[in-house]
Formats: C-alpha cells, sequence, structure tokens
C-alpha cells in the first residue's frame, strides 16, 4: 500500500471521516471504532441524572479557574463538564478525567 493512502487514511480516521475512505483497507477503518461514542459519556444540551453528577467544590483542585457566572463545574460520566446552574444542562464538556478519579 501507498505510504500517501495511509497517511489520508488516518488523517480522515482522526477527523471521524473513515466512511468516506472507501478505498482503504479493513485495517485501516479504524473510524467505526474510534468514532462511536461510548453509551455515557455526556452530551451537550443534556441534563445528566442526580445520580450522575459530581459537582466540584474545589475548582483549583482540577486546573480550573472560579466558576463561571451562572454556572457549575462538576463530573459526569467521568468527564469535566459545565452546568447551567438553574436547569442543570450541560453547558460544555471540558475534558475526560483520568482513569483515577
Amino acid at each position: 500500500m501507498k505510504a500517501q493512502t495511509i497517511i489520508v487514511a488516518t488523517l480522515l480516521a482522526g477527523l471521524g471521516l473513515g466512511t468516506l475512505t472507501t478505498y482503504a483497507p479493513d485495517a485501516l477503518r479504524v473510524t467505526s471504532v474510534a468514532a462511536k461514542q461510548p453509551a455515557d459519556r455526556p452530551i451537550i444540551g443534556e441534563v445528566p441524572g442526580n445520580g450522575q453528577v459530581r459537582r466540584i467544590s474545589n475548582p483549583g483542585s482540577y486546573g480550573l479557574g472560579s466558576e463561571i457566572a451562572g454556572s457549575v463545574y462538576a463530573i459526569v460520566s467521568g468527564h469535566l463538564v459545565r452546568l447551567d446552574k438553574k436547569s442543570g444542562r450541560i453547558i460544555s464538556i471540558l475534558r475526560p478525567l483520568p482513569r483515577g478519579d
């Protein structure tokens, strides 16, 4: 296989465009696995259940500044997120946390 094909397939896989790489062999079609979202990954705009939310009382321990007005920081399904204070809706997903947290 040409090196150019491998590079293009890898770039497309990283962008989640693996379905467009019909010329790539099955070994390079990693996006079908990598692009799938875990079922428990938080989704922007959704309101997680109370049992899923762990509010953060000390944002500095996670490398965050003070809370932004109208929102709170929390951990939802192993991800650091920002929630709307009134509705509890996920405003943004900041990053996944290491497995130990």
